[in-house]
């Protein structure tokens, strides 16, 4: 999608059109049948939602060794994994599950790069927020694998961290890397956070690319709009919360927010009225470990929302460099459409 020319009170369209969606996302999991949450198909705090072709469900927990993946069968353990198996195309990788995308967790993929795993963002799958970001990613040679995690990203940050983490390494057991890079959208980035930091997985990660991440959680006044209880994540994510202050006080002087080794590249918009404020979004430590960029540092008059970041065209070109480059982009690779 790509980004259009600025409208005339941009923002309060914005806030507008993120309140009504994000009501019809609480109502349509107030409606859903228990144990089947309904990803809503219209967006939410943090994303935007999943074509109707692609129902949202589970898989089942599983154990993957070196060389092959098995699944358990419970139905308990599907409902509490939350990864979700989808019924589009696209093969799934065994015993991790389809999400829907062709290629996307194919086994018979290789590559020279490494893995890039995609973390969607609140209300949302990976099929929703990467649709347009995945073909392009393929193109470069590299294999793709996605969760959906947290039920559509409702479920307790902490627990979806804990998910993706054995994602992860279920994801180089199989390919047999040593390492992935990540690319995290809104929540996906605060669940990424966590996951360094509380789940292990910080020697697994070599690049973070984060798309206007709630790494330090929001202002925002959508997340207080959530009935309490119907989604424990946009509490999580609200400034201030607990999981933020646990975050933050495992922060050192030397590292700040960051862990091992990774390397972090962050992309927002002015225009975002979700994730705010946008300096929230970047993470803080060494300046040679971190780099970020807004859309209008390079195109001023361009118009792009929260929910349409991840498929802006020059975005996705960023989002390639970031991984081509470690973590490190040119500013010129994000263009203007």
């Amino acid at each position: 999608m790509p980004g259009v020319a600025r409208p005339t009170g941009g923002f309060t369209r914005a806030v507008a059109a993120a309140a009504g969606l994000l009501l019809s996302g609480a109502l349509l999991l107030a409606c859903s049948t228990p144990g089947q949450p309904s990803v809503a198909p219209t967006v939410g705090a943090t994303t935007s939602a999943p074509p109707a072709s692609s129902p949202a469900s589970t898989i089942p927990t599983v154990t993957v060794s070196s060389s092959s993946s098995s699944s358990s069968s419970s139905s308990s353990s599907a409902s509490s994994s939350g990864s979700g198996s989808g019924s589009g195309s696209g093969s799934g990788l065994t015993g991790i599950g389809a999400v829907g995308v062709a290629g996307v967790n194919d086994p018979t993929c290789t590559s020279e790069h490494r893995p890039v795993v995609l973390l969607h963002g609140t209300f949302s799958t990976v099929r929703s927020n990467y649709a347009a970001m995945i073909p392009r990613l393929q193109a470069t040679g590299r294999c793709v694998y996605g969760i959906n995690y947290g039920l559509g990203g409702l479920q307790s940050v902490r627990s979806s961290a804990q998910e993706v983490a054995t994602f992860i390494d279920q994801v180089l057991a199989v390919t047999g890397a040593e390492q992935v890079d990540v690319i995290a959208f809104s929540q996906g980035g605060l669940v990424l956070r966590t996951a360094l930091r509380q789940g292990g997985a910080a020697s697994d990660v070599a690049t973070a690319v984060l798309i206007a991440p709630t790494f330090h959680g929001t202002t925002s006044p959508l997340i207080a709009s959530v009935p309490v209880g119907a989604c424990a994540a946009c509490s999580d994510q609200a400034a201030g919360s607990s999981l933020l202050a646990d975050l933050d006080a495992g922060s050192t002087s030397a590292d700040g927010d960051l862990d091992g080794d990774v390397a972090y590249a962050v992309v927002g918009s002015r225009d975002d009225a979700v994730v705010t404020p946008l300096a929230a979004q970047i993470p803080q430590g060494p300046a040679g470990r971190v780099t970020s960029i807004a859309v209008q540092d390079n195109c001023p008059d361009e118009y792009v929302d929260h929910i349409a970041l991840p498929a802006n065209s020059g975005v996705i070109g960023w989002v390639i460099d970031a991984l081509q480059t470690d973590g490190r982009p040119d500013p010129t690779a994000l263009t203007c459409s």
